[in-house]
C-alpha cells in the first residue's frame, strides 16, 4: 500500500491552502474571535462555492467528486487555518440538507451526551447515533432535525463553556424533548453517503 501523496493530492492540498489564505486570513480570524464564534455567513458561502462542504458528493450531484483521503487532506488545511465552524456536520449534510452543499446552510450535529457545536446558528442538526435527542433506536441514524423540531431543540439546550472561543457549545436536552414533528428521516441521499463512506473505508 502506497501512503506517499499523489501529485493531485499535493496541488489539492496547496490549492486548498492558498485559498483559505485568500478568505480566511488573520483579520477574519480576529473578527471570529471578537464575535464570539458567531459564524461568517459569507463566508461559509464562499467555502461553499469553492466545493468545501460537497467533497465527497459524486459529480452527478453536483459535488466535487473526490475520495476519502483528498478529503482528510483537505480538512487538515482547514485545522491548520483554524477554520471555525461545524465543517464535519456540514459536509456530512451534502446532499442531505438543502443548501448544505453550497454552504447556504450550516448543519451542526449531535451525538449521545457529547456538547453540541453551533446550536444557536444551525439550520439543521444532523443526528448521529439513536440516543441522542430521544430519538430511538438505530433508525435515528443519518435523520436531521429541522423545522419546529430544531427550534424546540434549540430553546431546551443549554450552553456551556467552551474552551475554544471560536467553538460556542451547548448541552442537548435530556431524552424526548424534542421527539414528534419536524424530523427527517433517512432518505435515498444518506444511504449513498454510507455506501461511499463504507467503499472509502475497504479500500
Amino acid at each position: 500500500m502506497d501512503f506517499q501523496l499523489s501529485d493531485d493530492q499535493r496541488a489539492l492540498r496547496s490549492g486548498m491552502r492558498d485559498l483559505l489564505g485568500a478568505v480566511f486570513d488573520r483579520d477574519r480570524l480576529r473578527a471570529a474571535v471578537e464575535r464570539d464564534g458567531a459564524l461568517d455567513r459569507s463566508l461559509w458561502r464562499e467555502l461553499g462555492a469553492a466545493g468545501f462542504f460537497a467533497l465527497r458528493l459524486p459529480e452527478e450531484a453536483g459535488g466535487v467528486g473526490l475520495g476519502l483521503p483528498e478529503a482528510v487532506l483537505l480538512f487538515e488545511e482547514a485545522g491548520r487555518a483554524l477554520l471555525p465552524g461545524p465543517l464535519v456536520a456540514t459536509h456530512l449534510a451534502a446532499g442531505l440538507v438543502k443548501g448544505a452543499a453550497e454552504g447556504e446552510a450550516v448543519v451542526t450535529a449531535v451525538a449521545a451526551e457529547l456538547p453540541v457545536a453551533h446550536l444557536a446558528e444551525a439550520d439543521a442538526v444532523l443526528v448521529v447515533g439513536g440516543e441522542a435527542a430521544g430519538l430511538p433506536g438505530e433508525e435515528a441514524l443519518g435523520e436531521t432535525l429541522s423545522g419546529e423540531a430544531l427550534r424546540a431543540f434549540v430553546a431546551a439546550a443549554r450552553p456551556v463553556r467552551s474552551m475554544d472561543p471560536l467553538t460556542p457549545l451547548h448541552r442537548a436536552p435530556a431524552g424526548g424533548a424534542v421527539a414528534g414533528a419536524g424530523r427527517v428521516s433517512a432518505t435515498e441521499g444518506t444511504r449513498a453517503a454510507s455506501e461511499r463512506t463504507r467503499a472509502d473505508a475497504e479500500r
